[in-house]
Parts: structure tokens; sequence; C-alpha cells
């Protein structure tokens, strides 16, 4: 229910795994172009407009329209829910679907558009081990899946939900700079989306050996540590730490 962003990334990578076949899938979405973009790309897969019996279904709606999308789902049989919405705690969807229907919250990110992603999952009450299973079969076409306590999605959103922004932010600075200094708009992007791919990479290879990865580019005196000082003197990292605050302060504001 919802194929915008991340619910077409799911359908994307669900269908691409066969897991269930796309005749097995129905898809409830009020936008015409959406729908008119799902219908030509997956020809297989059933546009719908109310509710149906299922095995699983997956609530990648606005946190706004997710109360009144279970209130819709309450006429339907459903043997898993899983929702997307960030900030919906499992106690409000289980007070609307009630305790004995299973739910497992789930945050993705958006490079699970491309199959780079990492998605969070968390159970509700009657989410056993085979709930919990279906729904890291289903999100693991996304990418990489943990399985934590709902206390801590949170700070997931904060970290790996809203994470992409923070680098593409980072990016739109190095570009900005490159441009500046005589490159141009292309070459600086071409430069920067390069240097922060590899980067990552390395760093997943090094095992996240942050520290030690920036001071093999630091030589004493030279020109990486005249950048990492001034971001210093400035509280770069200060301010990082804030927003990615000021992001979990904002989930935690969506589930009260």
């Amino acid at each position: 229910m919802g194929c915008g962003k991340m619910g077409r990334a799911l359908l994307e990578g669900i269908t691409g795994k066969g897991i269930p076949p796309s005749e097995e899938i129905a898809v409830i979405e009020p936008n015409a172009s959406l729908r008119a973009s799902i219908a030509t790309s997956h020809p297989a897969v059933k546009l719908v407009e109310e509710p149906l019996s299922a095995k699983v279904c997956i609530v990648a709606t606005k946190p706004s329209e997710v109360a009144s999308v279970l209130t819709s789902l309450r006429q339907v049989e459903l043997d898993l829910l899983i929702s997307i919405a960030a900030g919906v705690t499992l106690a409000s969807m289980e007070a609307i679907l009630g305790r004995d229907t299973p739910i497992v919250r789930a945050m993705p990110n958006t490079p699970g558009q491309i199959g780079m992603g990492i998605s969070a999952i968390a159970a509700g009450s009657a989410a056993g081990p085979a709930e919990m299973d279906r729904a890291e079969e289903l999100l693991a076409t996304l990418g990489e899946v943990v399985r934590i306590s709902e206390s801590q999605l949170d700070a997931v959103t904060a970290i790996s939900g809203s994470g992409p922004a923070y680098v593409y932010y980072f990016a739109e600075a190095m570009i900005d700079a490159g441009v500046e200094f005589g490159l141009s708009a292309e070459m600086a992007a071409k430069l920067a989306v390069a240097t922060i791919a590899g980067s990552a990479e390395l760093l997943r290879r090094r095992s996240a050996d942050t520290r030690t990865l920036r001071l093999e580019v630091s030589s004493p005196g030279g020109t990486t540590i005249a950048a990492t000082n001034k971001f210093q003197e400035l509280g770069v990292s200060g301010g990082i730490i804030a927003g990615i605050r000021a992001c979990y302060e904002k989930s935690r504001a969506l589930g009260s």
C-alpha cells in the first residue's frame, strides 16, 4: 500500500527476486502517474483500489496516512503487516489492528533502490521468528537487514534512514568548492562522487576503521590536515552530531 520511492524500490526488489511472483502481488497507489508507470513496467502486478486479504501487507505510505490505511485493513485477513512509516509505533498500529496481528516495523533507506541499502526491523507483540524471517527475506531485496528492538528505531532513522541526505549534503559542499576553485560543475561532481563512493567501499572493507583511514591521508603539515583542522575549528563534527540529534528527536516526536 503506497508505491512511492521506497514502496517502488521494494516492488522492484521483490519482483526481481520472484518472492512472491508478480502475479501474487497487488498494489494500492492513489497517484495516477505512479499507477500508470507500474502498469507499464509490471503488467502482471494487480492494481487495486481496495485492500485485499494477503499473506503479507507492506504499508509504504506517509506516516500521517498510516492510521487511515490500517483502519481500512481491519476488514481483511493478514498473516503479516510490515510498516516502513517513520515514527509510527507498533503499539499505535496494534491499537488499530489488534495485538494478535503480527506486525513488523522496518526502516529501510534509499540506496535500497539500487540494492545497496540497509534496513532495520523490529517485531511487534505477535510477530515471532517466522514473521521476522519473512520480513527479513522481503527487505533483503533492498540490501542488508539488521534486527533491533523498537526502542532503537529512532536512532536507526537518524543514522541510516536519513543518512543518505547527509552524504548528499556533504557532496554538494565538495562540488560547490570545486566550482569555486575553477572546476566545471560536471568535473567537480565526477571527482566528489567517485571519492565518496570509493572511500565508503574502502571504509567497509577496513571494518569502519575511520580514524586509521583518515590519518593515512593526513600527512603532518600537509593539505589534508589543513582541511580537517579547519573543520575542527569550525565545529563541523559537532554540527553534524547536532543535526543527527535533531533528526532523532523529530523521529521520537512523530511516535509520541
